[in-house]
This record gives structure tokens, C-alpha cells and sequence, in this order.
């Protein structure tokens, strides 16, 4: 059994837990890093308010000591996305010979710039990776069966955390495609809004499946020209998380979407990071003259508030092109 401060989650929220849970079943023992007293004597009594039906496991530790992340390995990451960069700093600040594993998804500011492009700038010496892919947290802390990718310029350390999760549910794939996988993470999202707008519209199965697919040709469009693989969009990471996100209303963008159009209070979904992706994606469609027009009449519909038929009517009078460009 591994040491409870090798492998540490800083973040103890459902995705953190899920995490910590997913290898605490396969015999691997970890560390929480939280920081709320109340949750951490609730998680410690074995009761976590993220997944009331499981009992938490007792061989995940959970802490509000800082000074632990000094004894970690691996640490993962899994705050809200507007807290990574404060995390990581500290976490390197405390060990500065800690691998670390991104796990929340968005971009780091509006100007479309990648938690990973300012983590690498700021500290060029950091081995760390990114894991995204097609996975709900209450999903993975039942035991379901569940993929994603495991994305590092270092081949040594998505090899380790492939295998460190190999007998547990959460199957995990290698990849050296930081930029997709973390691209793919972020825009997925902005989809999710889509069809939640177009479930709560009315508009039809055909009309949610065409949002996903040329979705997915506008993401690989960001990826390449910000120099990531195109065929990571045709991933776990890329289609996989769009078509999870897309399809569920568990998915808080998609609930978002759906509340919008149907004209419901949704201040009360906690986080909605497909808005914040949305004016990311925008600035860098508009700066690469890229042809999104699903993430133009998404942000036209929420922030310039056009009507949906005027965007249906354009959309369905655009040009005649082919269908994926080279």
C-alpha cells in the first residue's frame, strides 16, 4: 500500500474524493488536502456529502495541514479551475520537486490562454501532466467503468499514473498532447451549453447531434492552431468529453443550457465553466479568423442576446463547404 502522503489531492471536492476513491479501491492509499474543518472531520468519519450513498474510504487521510504537501510525489490538482494557478504556485512553493497532475478543465484567462502555456512559463523546470477525458466524479466513486487521458511531455510520468490507476475503474490512455487535451477540456464545455440551449428550445435530437459533431471540427480547429494534434478532437479528451457533456443533463453546462432556455433561475449551479471557455474561444476565434459558427451563435445567443431564430436561419444559410477542412 502506498504511503498516504505520496499521492496527494489538493482539492477536496467530488472530483477529488472520485479520484482518491478510485485508487483507494484498488489498495492505494492517499491524502486530501482541504480547507474546511468541517468537511475534513466529516470525510475522516467515513461521511462525504459529494457521494452520500458510499462510505468514504478510511485509508484516504484527510488533511488542512499545508505542511504535508512537503512529503508528497505526485500531487493532483483538483480545485476549482479559477484556484489552479494559486495552487500550483503553492504546492511548488512547498516541494519544489513535486510532479503534479492538472485535473480541472478551462482556460486560465479570457485571452484563451492554457493553465499549461503559464505553469510552464512561470516554472520551466516542472514535471506535471493533465487528465481529462469523458468522466463524471459520481460516477467513478461508484466503481463504474470509465476512460480518460493522461497528458505529459513527460512519457515516464503518464506511464506512472497510467499504471498507478491500472487496477482501479478509471482506465487511463498516455498521450504527449498537452495543448489538445487541455484545449479539448475547455471548449467541450461551451458544446454542453449548446445543446442544453437546444434540449430546452425543443429543437430536436438531429439538431443536438449536429451541435456535437461540428463541435468537434471547430475544436480541432483551436487545437491545431495552437499547436496541439488535431486527432486528439477525435479522442477521449475531445469527443469523448463532448459527447459525455453533451448528453447529460448531470453535466452543470448542459443544466446551465437547459435552464437558460427555458427561462429558469440558474444562478444556483455552482460553477458553469463553459462560460468562461466561451469568451476565451470567441477571442481566439476572432483572432485566428477561425469559421466557429457554433461558438459565435452560442456566445451571440448568451451575451448579445440574439434571437434563436435569426442564429438557426443563419446557420442554416451559411455557404455550402465541405464538410472538415485540411
Amino acid at each position: 500500500m502506498v504511503n498516504s502522503y505520496k499521492i496527494m489531492f489538493y482539492g477536496g471536492g467530488a472530483w477529488g474524493q472520485a479520484l482518491a476513491i478510485a485508487l483507494s479501491n484498488c489498495n492505494t492509499k492517499s491524502s486530501i488536502l482541504v480547507s474546511d474543518k468541517k468537511r475534513m472531520q466529516s470525510l475522516n468519519n467515513g461521511i462525504s456529502k459529494c457521494f452520500p450513498g458510499i462510505t468514504f474510504p478510511k485509508n484516504i487521510d484527510v488533511f488542512m495541514d499545508k505542511n504535508i504537501l512537503k512529503n508528497a510525489d505526485i500531487v493532483f490538482i483538483t480545485t476549482q479551475s479559477f484556484r489552479v494557478q494559486e495552487a500550483v504556485n503553492e504546492v511548488i512553493s512547498s516541494n519544489p520537486n513535486v510532479k503534479i497532475i492538472l485535473t480541472s478543465k478551462g482556460f486560465a484567462n479570457d485571452k484563451g490562454e492554457l493553465f499549461a502555456e503559464i505553469i510552464s512559463k512561470k516554472h520551466p523546470n516542472l514535471i506535471y501532466g493533465i487528465l481529462t477525458g469523458p468522466t463524471f466524479a459520481s460516477e467513478i466513486a461508484k466503481n463504474l467503468p470509465s476512460a480518460a487521458v493522461i497528458a505529459s511531455e513527460s512519457e515516464m510520468l503518464s506511464k506512472k499514473i497510467s499504471t498507478l490507476f491500472r487496477n482501479s475503474c478509471l482506465r487511463l490512455y498516455p498521450s504527449n498532447d498537452i495543448i489538445g487535451a487541455s484545449v479539448s477540456g475547455a471548449i467541450k464545455n461551451i458544446f454542453a451549453i449548446g445543446t442544453g440551449i437546444s434540449d430546452g428550445l425543443k429543437l430536436g435530437e438531429n439538431a443536438k447531434s449536429a451541435i456535437i459533431t461540428r463541435g468537434i471540427g471547430e475544436l480541432s480547429q483551436i487545437i491545431l492552431k495552437l499547436g496541439g494534434k488535431k486527432e486528439t478532437a477525435f479522442g477521449l479528451a475531445g469527443i469523448g468529453d463532448m459527447i459525455l457533456t453533451c448528453s447529460s443533463p448531470t453535466s452543470r453546462n448542459m443544466k446551465y443550457g437547459l435552464d437558460l432556455a427555458q427561462n429558469k433561475n440558474n444562478e444556483n449551479i455552482p460553477l458553469v465553466e463553459g462560460l468562461y471557455a466561451l469568451k476565451s474561444a470567441k477571442y481566439l476565434s476572432d483572432l485566428y479568423k477561425l469559421d466557429t459558427p457554433i461558438i459565435n451563435s452560442i456566445f451571440d445567443y448568451i451575451y448579445n442576446h440574439k434571437s434563436i431564430d435569426k442564429i438557426i436561419l443563419s446557420l442554416l444559410n451559411r455557404p455550402i463547404g465541405i464538410e472538415f477542412k485540411n
